[in-house]
């Protein structure tokens, strides 16, 4: 009887260890996830817009999930918040790779925040998606092999719009620029294009990022009588900034544009305030891009609000490492950097008339640049704010990797 009880409980006991080392090994392969770390500004000026990102980087989430996820392996995502933050992005990304362990970094809004992320990211040997800073160097001078970007570079908008604002206004421009990396490189392209066409800045005013009182510049502005008044901020910036132009008079006597401009920004406008001439990264309103609609209608389902470009960044930036690594057969950083090398974005997470890839000498994103206008006194329930007018491919708005100073090195293997 005891050797009876002995040999039932020895069964048992190896029952048990080749369920529960079955289960490990299975949660070691198919069940452990491939942790994303996602960064973006939910918080201060840029909150609006960083939702949006968070917003499109779930939504791609759950339907990589849907799909199998990468390498047969659940998706996670970790998201947190850099307050556009230089020193808590830091704080952020360190946390996500060192205690998160996440296999990919994404983010941030705010250029100086991006290229903070990139250089911990760099010395991480991550592979990294710059999914909101348009600063140039980010794929210029400061580029890295582990450093992908979608958005546009800050001249890429400035060439994308400006002879078109030359030709229709005039080449006496005054700038307003937040004072930081985006800003700065952003008025440093439209100085270029003006001086290229033989045009004059008549004034220029860097304004701290967060800025509510934009008054003193708007009265140098006015006195200066320019063709154009470039408008640079972004953010709750922009909106601030456009409404006080407005309550000035200044859009009766000049033309108002710049360089980026966000739906979030527009949609929080009074519609008096809905006006002039823009850039869009990305507009959902496509009639000949059918993959646009129905990408804003799932948004629309899920958040209520119809698609915008920062929604469309977020939800690239995910599927980008999920259908690399899937036709890699990998997570190795080094092996997918080269596989995205260019790669070309498939139709359906494109949505763009035109060829979109990242470019294989500085992993920029070549993607459209939208030039039109906002539409001036839109009702308030009316979701298409943006009238698309030119469609410019990347390698049209896009000056060669020469002239951007990188040089990509690979660490050696």
């Amino acid at each position: 009887m005891k050797r009876t009880i002995l040999v039932t409980l020895s069964i048992f006991a190896a029952v048990l260890f080749m369920a529960v080392s079955g289960s490990n090994a299975f949660a070691a392969t198919k069940g452990e996830p491939v942790r994303l770390g996602y960064l973006a500004p939910l918080s201060g000026t840029y909150a609006d817009i960083g939702n949006s990102e968070v917003e499109g980087a779930k939504l791609a989430v759950h339907e990589v999930n849907a799909s199998g996820g990468i390498l047969g392996r659940p998706v996670k995502l970790f998201v947190e918040d850099t307050e556009a933050k230089t020193d808590v992005g830091t704080q952020k990304i360190r946390k996500l790779i060192e205690k998160d362990k996440v296999n990919f970094t994404f983010g941030s809004v705010s250029s100086g925040v991006s290229l903070a992320l990139a250089q911990v990211a760099r010395q991480s040997n991550i592979l990294h998606i710059v999914t909101g800073g348009h600063s140039d160097s980010i794929t210029g001078k400061d580029c890295n092999w582990n450093v992908f970007r979608i958005p546009t570079t800050t001249m890429m908008q400035a060439r994308s719009i400006g002879k078109f604002l030359a030709d229709k206004f005039g080449k006496r421009w005054y700038i307003m620029t937040p004072d930081y990396a985006y800003g700065w490189s952003l008025q440093a392209g439209f100085e270029k294009v003006n001086k290229d066409l033989g045009g004059t800045i008549v004034g220029a005013d860097r304004i701290p990022l967060g800025a509510t009182d934009f008054s003193a510049t708007l009265v140098k502005a006015g006195a200066a009588k320019p063709d154009v008044l470039l408008v640079l901020q972004a953010g709750h910036d922009a909106v601030n900034a456009i409404k006080q132009i407005v309550q000035f008079g200044l859009n009766k006597k000049m033309a108002i544009a710049g360089g980026l401009n966000e739906w979030e920004g527009v949609h929080a406008l009074p519609p008096a305030a809905r006006l002039g001439w823009w850039t869009f990264e990305w507009y959902y309103n496509q009639p000949n891009v059918p993959a646009a609609k129905v990408f804003s209608d799932k948004i629309l389902k899920r958040y209520h609000h119809v698609a915008t470009a920062r929604n469309w960044f977020g939800y690239l930036a995910i599927k980008t490492v999920a259908l690399i690594s899937n036709q890699e057969k990998t997570l190795d950083a080094v092996k997918l950097a080269k596989a995205l090398e260019g790669w070309t974005v498939p139709p359906d997470v494109a949505m763009e008339p035109h060829r979109v890839y990242y470019r294989a000498g500085d992993h920029q994103l070549m993607g459209s640049v939208y030039v039109g206008e906002d539409r001036p006194n839109t009702k308030q329930n009316d979701p298409d704010l943006f009238r698309v007018t030119r469609v410019v491919p990347g390698d049209q708005a896009a000056l060669p990797v020469s002239a951007g100073g990188c040089m990509i090195n690979y660490p050696a293997q």
